[in-house]
């Protein structure tokens, strides 16, 4: 998709999209249809009505898209608003499109448009043949009126980086497996400059690393274990290491899921293909700030090779970890990879995981579990989520008798302490795999990885959330 500036008179195009506020509309265009069309809008501009009102003339089609209140339209408003339009739009087979904003546009909203215009253009049909009944996403071109160049650039890199999230969750397993996480990685490395080290089967048992090799060990798609470093030009203002949970398909393991809990464990490589996206979009966006991308990827299949339950394995800061449950496989991987970036000297550690179905009930699907005890760090990130848009609900690992829940017998600790208060207990037992000096906050996304439907900015099928909060994050 094009994304262009125009000034004044309008572009040749088909169509126009006037974005509008309730209390009326504030930019007259094509000779005050917008005004006449208004009479005609059911919602008045209320938040996520839609309205298409047939022109006669070169523009034949003027789009009425609603914001909802004047003082309570935030960014998220812009972005879904356009992202909603151009999905609706894209599907009636139009390809050239200019919004209007009731506001001059400056560079925040800006990007909010560009990216919501990227998101709403995006589908996943890399397996599907063309129906010819149907008309798919064609938006080629869109023009924003005053729109500022610079917030254009910037939401397209935000968009494109989400979409490149979804495009890789949404691929099966049987199409992405370990390697092909390292591959992805390697080759956004090379692309941007970056340096990258892959660690395959072999390499990751020599590098004590034994909680991930027992996890993928029963696999015949062993697993890989991926380390990128972008560094900024200059003295870098802070260095953050991202990790992410990189599990290409969840069966359970030996404590294998269902068959309904089994639909979409594609999508457990969520936190891995956000870190992936994320590292290609700090590429292009060149911060200030030395970014470490970590992604253990593995596959957990049910075999006689299989870990077990009442298995004992040993991560590589030398923590022991029963096991209780095989299907509570990512927070095992996640205890190598988290100390393997405990070892670098960063400031922040992040990590990204679909971890819990204790995150869903405790959050629903909508908002993301934000685990930390450090409150600056917390503050930035729900900072950050304020202008992603993405919600997130901060808890604490403070309840010693909560903790109590993963001790053991004959371990260091247990690798699930049960449903109840599972988000904080799985926050907890990550915790055993970080240095304490280092600032670090887990993202539990399970709840919030793939929708069914499409709304707002995001499609039917992964969501790629977390990867605006985190962009936020690092270049405020």
């Amino acid at each position: 998709m094009d994304i262009a500036v125009f000034s004044g008179e309008l572009p040749a195009v088909r169509a126009v999209a006037v974005l509008c506020f309730d209390d009326g509309i504030s930019e007259d265009v094509l000779d005050g249809a917008p005004t006449r069309a208004m009479a005609h809008f059911e919602g008045k501009g209320k938040k996520g009505e839609f309205f298409r009102y047939p022109l006669e003339g070169k523009v034949r089609d003027l789009f009425l898209v609603g914001l909802g209140k004047r003082d309570e339209c935030g960014l998220g408003n812009y972005r879904n608003a356009v992202s909603d339009a151009v999905r609706k739009i894209g599907a009636m087979g139009i390809s050239e499109l200019a919004f209007v904003l009731p506001v001059t546009p400056d560079e925040a909203i800006s990007s909010a448009v560009a990216e919501g215009a990227v998101l709403g253009n995006y589908r996943f049909d890399r397996f599907r043949s063309p129906k010819e009944e149907e008309r798919s996403v064609s938006i080629d071109t869109l023009y924003l009126k005053d729109g500022q160049r610079s917030g254009l650039d910037r939401g397209i890199v935000l968009g494109e980086a989400q979409s490149a999230s979804r495009d890789l969750a949404n691929r099966p397993g049987n199409d992405v497996i370990p390697e092909t996480m390292a591959y992805e990685a390697a080759r956004i490395a090379k692309k941007y400059g970056m340096e990258c080290e892959v660690w395959d089967e072999d390499r990751i048992q020599e590098e004590r690393m034994s909680a991930l090799w027992h996890v993928g060990k029963g696999s015949e798609n062993k697993p890989r274990f991926v380390h990128m470093v972008y560094r900024p030009a200059g003295k870098p203002r802070r260095k953050v290491a991202l990790v992410g949970k990189g599990i290409t398909f969840d069966s359970g393991g030996l404590c294998i899921k269902g068959r309904t809990g089994i639909r979409t464990m594609k999508c457990d490589k969520t936190g891995g293909c956000n870190v992936l996206a994320i590292m290609e979009a700090v590429g292009r966006l060149k911060p200030d700030v030395e970014v470490h991308g970590i992604v253990g990827a593995a596959e957990n299949m049910p075999d006689g090779a299989s870990y077990r339950p009442d298995d004992i394995v040993r991560a590589r800061n030398g923590k022991t970890i029963e096991i209780v449950n095989t299907d509570a496989e990512g927070r095992v991987t996640l205890a190598d990879s988290l100390s393997f970036a405990s070892e670098l000297e960063v400031d922040i550690i992040i990590d990204m995981a679909t971890l819990t179905g204790a995150a869903v009930t405790a959050l629903g699907n909508y908002t993301a579990g934000l685990v930390c005890d450090f409150d600056d760090l917390s503050n930035g990130l729900l900072s950050a989520s304020l202008k992603s848009g993405e919600r997130f609900h901060r808890f604490a690992m403070d309840d010693e008798k909560l903790r109590e829940q993963i001790d053991s017998p004959v371990a260091d600790v247990l690798n699930s302490g049960g449903p109840g208060g599972g988000m904080i207990t799985a926050g907890m037992f990550l915790r055993e795999f970080v240095s304490p000096e280092i600032p670090w906050a887990h993202m539990d996304i399970a709840g919030v990885d793939f929708y069914e439907k499409a709304f707002d900015c995001y499609g039917k099928g992964a969501t790629a959330f977390g990867v605006r909060t985190c962009l936020e994050f690092l270049l405020g």
